[in-house]
């Protein structure tokens, strides 16, 4: 059985998402900030985390940051579920290594379902980061000739 941790401010939203999960046969933990995500996810190792972004104490996007610099969780698989449709923010995430993001007001209870299926049923895990950026072209100076004698 698949561990999901389930990491939503909203009560309702979360108890929604959480008992979802559970028809599916998912082993559901949640958070209710980005504090208790962080420590939850390294206490328990989930599968996948499905993350809010706006959240009290510490951003979703922090979150992910930090989650995919820390070794415990650096390849859990992260959907991020949020409010913010706009491509900068989406382009944030996918920089940060989210597996999928979902913008709230466009999909449904099934397509998150759908989503956390579909991720957990792919091969891998994390998405590879974004390429380092290109060093500068400019050779090293040379050094000076030693003296003739």
């Amino acid at each position: 059985m698949a561990k999901i941790l389930l990491v939503e401010d909203d009560v309702n939203l979360r108890e929604i998402y959480s008992a979802r999960f559970a028809a599916e046969s998912y082993q559901v933990i949640t958070a209710s900030d980005g504090e208790e995500a962080l420590a939850t996810a390294v206490r328990e190792r989930p599968d996948l985390i499905v993350l809010d972004v706006m959240m009290p104490k510490i951003s979703g996007f922090d979150v992910l940051d930090i989650l995919r610099s820390t070794p415990e969780t650096k390849e859990t698989k992260v959907i991020m579920m949020t409010a913010l449709s706009q491509d900068t923010d989406r382009q944030r995430g996918e920089s940060l290594g989210v597996n999928k993001y979902l913008i709230k007001s466009q999909v449904t209870l099934e397509d998150v379902v759908n989503s956390v299926k579909e991720e957990l049923a792919s091969p891998g895990t994390t998405p590879p980061p974004p390429p380092p950026a290109a060093p500068p072209t400019t050779p090293p100076p040379t050094p000076p000739a030693p003296p003739a004698a």
